[in-house]
């Protein structure tokens, strides 16, 4: 019999099952209060109020935040509510109706029947507060939401990270080619393509900027096997992947360019009536600096001596290509060149050949 291992599931998948975890417990929560403020049985409420709210966070997980949904997200919020409310009472008919088949004789259909009006408002409602949770949580994340809840960083903390800035190229010239509305519609794409796989591969969006992206990975996680530049490969494809749709859509498919740097920031809240968790320090800046650096080589991406040391490069993909001091920094900083997968790779370089020569010439900027 064939095993399944939940580390098969990819971080992206788990990341949303865990926030419709979170709002199926709030679902059931508010269901057993109200029922018993009622008088009513309260396992069968919960047990309703959890396959409800499964069913919906389902549905807003892996179809309205997925590419197949974008029409759902695009169309007049009132429209996007009005079917939300079928699809809503639809799940909850299938749901009672499943729970008499199993359950039957201790549940009988006569009783939600007779209660449907209501019922049914009392699910609606329960499920604007389930869709609301899971999008808050789409929107700032789990993890930062977890660590606001319990102040992990209340006190500024200093962590090893490795950072990955990510922009498209000639967004001006793509401006003016397309227009202010279709721009917008292309980067919205190109940005929803590219970050399912950076958090595939256990990197988290730290923030969308304009036409780009800040992502960030704990040190460890994004040197362990190589991480990071499997998680720059399956950005690449992805795009590759979706040039057809790019065509069809906007006539054009965007190139973009990545820098990537890592070693100590200080990660602290921010904000006042708006909170936020902040990154700060000399690392953030000079990977923003491998970001411009590949734009001024000329290369897909520039990854930071201290990374590329740090990294494996079985398939000799990484290769020096210059010793810059960095704009804002003192220190001589190593820049090598990553070529993706499928850009090909010239003449080979192995991490043992580059690392033996550099080995004097890296100076950690740690």
């Amino acid at each position: 019999m064939m095993e399944f291992h939940f580390t098969s599931v990819s971080i992206s998948t788990r990341r949303k099952l865990a926030s419709i975890l979170l709002a199926v417990a709030i679902f059931a929560l508010l269901a057993g209060l109200v029922s018993t403020a009622n008088g009513r049985p309260v396992v069968f409420a919960v047990l309703n109020a959890t396959l409800v709210g499964a069913g919906v966070g389902l549905f807003e997980q892996f179809f309205v935040q997925s590419l197949r949904g974008r029409w759902i997200r695009n169309i007049h919020p009132l429209r996007a509510i009005a079917i939300y409310t079928v699809v809503v009472v639809i799940i909850f008919f299938v749901v009672i109706n499943l729970i008499h088949l199993l359950l039957w004789p201790f549940y009988r259909l006569p009783v939600p029947y007779s209660r449907m009006p209501f019922i049914i408002p009392v699910v609606i409602a329960f499920s604007v507060i389930g869709i609301v949770v899971m999008r808050t949580v789409h929107f700032i994340g789990i993890e930062t939401l977890f660590h606001l809840t319990i102040g992990t960083y209340h006190r500024p903390v200093v962590e090893e990270k490795v950072l990955l800035f990510l922009d498209i190229n000639n967004s001006t010239g793509i401006a003016e080619q397309l227009g202010a509305i279709q721009t917008k519609s292309l980067v919205g794409k190109f940005l929803f393509d590219v970050s399912k796989p950076i958090t595939d591969y256990g990197g988290e969006i730290y923030l969308y900027k304009g036409d780009g992206l800040i992502a960030l990975w704990d040190w460890h996680e994004a040197v362990k096997k190589d991480r990071i530049l499997r998680a720059i490969d399956a950005v690449f494809a992805t795009i590759a992947r979706e040039q057809p749709e790019f065509l069809e859509q906007f006539g054009i498919v965007p190139s973009f360019r990545i820098g990537v740097h890592g070693g100590e920031v200080v990660v602290s809240e921010q904000g006042d009536t708006k909170r936020a968790i902040g990154v700060y320090g000399a690392t953030i800046n000079i990977a923003a600096r491998m970001e411009e650096a590949a734009k001024a080589h000329r290369v897909s991406c520039a990854v930071s001596g201290d990374v590329a040391a740090a990294l494996v490069d079985n398939d000799g993909r990484l290769r020096p290509i210059a010793t810059e001091r960095i704009r804002g920094s003192a220190v001589e900083i190593p820049i090598f060149e990553y070529r993706a997968a499928g850009e090909g790779c010239g003449a080979p370089h192995t991490a043992t050949s580059w690392k033996a020569s550099w080995a004097g010439s890296i100076k950690t900027a740690r």
